[in-house]
């Protein structure tokens, strides 16, 4: 994938030199400055743009990462240690549903092994939460069967969004998020409407976000 934000660094020093030029000769032009209408109109349309970016690439990025953490739970399940005896509550938990409720004796002793399981997945999960520093620490709340494959669930979705978070997608949302960053600064920058729209142009570009600007904004004064 092609790195569609390399060029931002370069946008910087440009708009900068630009304004320290300009603040040279400010006293033999006069600058004009960016009024307030037209600074909340830019500012509206990097907020905006920004966010139809974002959103798409996150949809994108979170699918996969949901469609990934899927196809990893199985053996996300392995690696913990937890596969065997997932297993054995499920297959507890599915004799104790199955079991009629009139075997009294039968019952008592399905639903004694189904919480001795859940209490020993639960106390294996508080150390794996220690170990890996999930989010979700609510492990400590765990009473069945579908209680436990939920936060496996979430915890295996927690890791695999991570390791995609650092992927060329994952990179890429956080270039953009540090583009709008430098969107909002160029707003605030005190530069003068043709300088600050034509640096949003720049950056728009180089995240590509089709944002139509009158050439007029774009012709930059000598």
């Amino acid at each position: 994938m092609i790195n569609v934000l390399g060029s931002l660094p370069t946008l910087i020093l440009d708009f900068t030199h630009k304004q320290t030029n300009r603040g040279k000769n400010m006293s033999t032009k006069t600058m004009q400055p960016i009024r307030t209408h037209e600074l909340n109109h830019w500012s509206n349309v990097v907020r905006e743009q920004f966010g139809h970016r974002k959103k798409s690439l996150e949809t994108e990025l979170f699918q996969e990462v949901k469609d990934k953490s899927k196809q990893m739970q199985p053996s996300f399940n392995k690696k913990i240690k937890v596969e065997v005896k997932l297993e054995q509550l499920r297959k507890a938990e599915k004799a104790l549903n199955d079991f009629v409720s009139n075997k009294e004796k039968v019952e008592r002793e399905l639903q004694l092994n189904v919480a001795i399981l859940v209490e020993q997945l639960r106390n294996d999960l508080k150390n794996w939460n220690e170990v890996r520093q999930w989010d979700n620490n609510d492990c400590h709340t765990l009473k069945s069967l579908s209680g436990v494959e939920d936060y496996l669930e979430e915890v295996c979705y927690e890791e695999t969004k991570e390791v995609y978070m650092k992927s060329e997608k994952g990179k890429l949302l956080s270039e953009l998020n540090r583009a709008e960053d430098m969107a909002h600064n160029t707003l605030y920058s005190g530069g003068s409407i043709t300088d600050v729209v034509s640096h949003l142009s720049g950056i728009f570009k180089q995240c590509k976000i089709d944002v139509r600007i009158p050439e007029t904004l774009l012709q930059i004064k000598n």
